[in-house]
């Protein structure tokens, strides 16, 4: 899972050199969720933007239908965890059977091993104040490692004040924690660790420092910018910003697009 720096910069600081937008290439969309849309809609985008797949957060009652849709081969399932008393983020959907924060790992070996699920993603801790490194998260690392399977964290903003019952969204998360979203906290994770496939959501904003140190020190972890282009959370000045500090800091192969099917 992986685009070329040039496709998304180019679209984003400039177009070719003779003035005229470079053509729109195939890529891959690695943040999407089962919760705000359908397969039949996430193919018809997929058409208009030439998507060759998508990587789709899901809750356990929603995999069902992704696998049996249309096209199914061009999606990738991923299990979203953990969720604050079985409920999802911002949501609050069931994430899977029982009110517990994780997935059982009998279940969830199971259905990895079926092939029924094929990552792990969004993997939100933060939404529960809770760092990449706690210990309950654990087995969640041990299951990917062993299974090869990428995995997709959440690490950056939620929804505008997000602890607090203003939050517009209609599942709150009172503990959800900026200082958890550190990628740094990752570190502790990628040396116990040093096979998983992992990619930050969100790249980490706004903490670009320690985005950039955790991509020099572990070749194996890529960044999506899902989110980041929409300018309710960052404006855009400060998006291209952000983005081109990534690129010119010698990591525009590690770049990956990501949606969050917003506009």
């Amino acid at each position: 899972m992986r685009i070329v720096s040039c496709v998304i910069v180019a679209g984003l600081l400039g177009a070719t050199a003779a003035g005229q937008a470079p053509a729109r290439p195939p890529v891959i969309d690695v943040h999407v969720h089962s919760t705000n849309t359908s397969p039949a809609q996430a193919l018809e985008r997929m058409t208009s933007l030439n998507i060759r797949y998508l990587f789709v957060s899901s809750l356990a009652a929603d995999l069902p239908t992704w696998a049996t849709a249309l096209d199914a081969t061009k999606f990738i399932p991923a299990l979203v965890l953990p969720c604050d008393g079985g409920r999802a983020p911002i949501t609050g959907r069931p994430c899977w059977d029982g009110a517990g924060n994780f997935p059982d790992v009998t279940w969830l070996r199971g259905e990895l091993k079926a092939g029924r699920i094929k990552a792990l993603g969004e993997v939100s801790p933060q939404y529960l104040g809770m760092a990449p490194n706690d210990p309950r998260l654990e087995p969640y690392w041990q299951l990917a490692e062993e299974f090869d399977i990428p995995i997709g964290i959440h690490m950056g903003p939620g929804p505008a004040g997000a602890a607090y019952d203003s939050s517009p969204v209609p599942f709150k998360s009172p503990a959800f924690s900026m200082a958890a979203g550190d990628p740094l906290l990752l570190e502790e994770v990628l040396l116990h660790h040093k096979r998983l496939r992992l990619f930050v959501m969100h790249a980490g904003w706004p903490r670009l420092d320690s985005m950039l140190a955790l991509l020099y020190s572990n070749p194996n972890v890529y960044v999506d910018i899902a989110a980041l282009q929409a300018t309710y959370i960052v404006p855009r000045a400060g998006y291209v910003r952000y983005l081109q500090e990534l690129v010119e800091s010698g990591f525009a192969k590690r770049i990956m697009f990501g949606s969050d099917f917003s506009d």
